[in-house]
């Protein structure tokens, strides 16, 4: 079979998106099928706007993304994620061209829910009326839809359509065959690390206030944030602020060197503002889980997610639950051994493996 995969980012971008798509396209071509690969030529870490326009970045990636699929030739399936927004209409116009291929629209995040959520675009504004229409007419052409949590599921299940769930597996990691165990960077009893991006979606003022009632009780905290993103300068900015001096910021960690930084640390963080549960799930979360690291997570009270990290021992907080947290992470302290215990590399390999190889074999 010939398959189609359409999306904004394709390997070797370092996007996440672009990781999944690459995995499962490389793993259907060993098994004898063709596959073509569609994207714009964009880069995740680079300009994000055309003459200042977002919106027009995105409408011209749409156009480029539509042109390309139309050329192919023999396409039997069709699968789209979801950047830019609306990709998966194109996709499906694009099926016009190839009349016989089933249309599989993988969910990354939903649009215009999480534009709705993010206040990019007016509920039941116009426009917000149209793409939700046209979104809710692909969910239903749609042969098959996977959605990443049960949250997700449901904002589907409104348009009238069923989906499968399946949450991203973590990414294949260059892990050594041994690591020294590495100091942290302050002699700090505790060390919590945010890595990855820091972007709209994410939440951030809830861990600096938290910071701020540890370091005012003279405890030996270093809340760390590894990575960059659209909202680092303002969490930057607002650390200064609030006067932080154990709040530390690095850049992206190099992929040889990400599972021994997350590993220094005895905690990590995910976080997602409540308001955009259900429209996306944190990428970061697929590898913390997969270390077993203790986990802080700050998001939607009683969601997908903070049900299953509860359910698992992890502590869990709702924006502005600073000193909830706070309290929550002089737990931590007193009792993790976390930065102690650190796991045999080849342990870490083989779990990590064996996530991948079950969620690729599921889609």
């Amino acid at each position: 079979m010939r398959f189609l995969f359409i999306n904004q980012f394709i390997p070797p971008d370092p996007a996440p998106t672009a990781r999944l798509l690459g995995e499962v396209a490389s793993a259907l071509e060993r098994r004898g099928h063709e596959i073509v690969l569609v994207s714009d030529g964009a880069a995740y870490r680079g300009a994000k706007t055309l003459f200042g326009s977002r919106s027009l970045r995105e409408t011209v990636s749409l156009l480029r993304l539509f042109l390309r699929a139309i050329r192919e030739d023999r396409i039997d399936v069709i699968v789209c994620l979801t950047s830019p927004p609306l990709v998966p209409v194109v996709a499906r116009w694009a099926r016009l061209r190839h009349r016989r291929a089933r249309l599989v629209h993988w969910a990354m995040d939903l649009y215009p829910e999480v534009a709705i959520a993010l206040g990019e675009v007016r509920d039941r504004s116009p426009l917000h009326r149209l793409t939700a229409s046209l979104m809710g007419g692909v969910y239903r052409a749609c042969d098959r839809i996977i959605v990443l949590d049960e949250d997700m599921a449901e904002r589907v299940r409104i348009h009238g359509a069923e989906s499968e769930v399946l949450a991203p597996w973590p990414p294949a990691m260059e892990v050594a065959e041994d690591w020294p165990r590495r100091e942290p960077e302050s002699e700090a009893a505790f060390t919590w690390l945010y890595s990855g991006n820091l972007g709209r979606a994410h939440e951030w003022e809830t861990l600096l206030q938290a910071q701020a009632l540890l370091e005012g009780s003279d405890l030996a905290v270093d809340l760390v944030f590894q990575g960059g993103g659209t909202a680092r300068a303002a969490a930057f900015a607002r650390a200064r602020e609030l006067g932080l001096v154990r709040c530390r910021w690095h850049e992206y960690a190099e992929p040889a060197d990400l599972v021994p930084s997350l590993l220094t640390a005895d905690c990590l963080i995910a976080t997602q503002r409540p308001e955009t549960s259900g429209c996306l799930w944190p990428s970061k979360l697929a590898l913390a889980l997969a270390l077993e690291r203790p986990l802080v997570w700050v998001g939607a009270k009683d969601g997908a997610v903070e049900r299953r990290l509860r359910d698992a021992g992890h502590l869990c907080a709702t924006p502005g639950e600073a000193a909830e947290l706070a309290a929550g992470i002089r737990e931590l302290m007193g009792s993790s051994s976390a930065n102690a215990q650190w796991p045999e590399p080849e342990v870490v390999r083989e779990r990590i493996e064996a996530l991948r190889r079950d969620g690729i074999a599921r889609v």
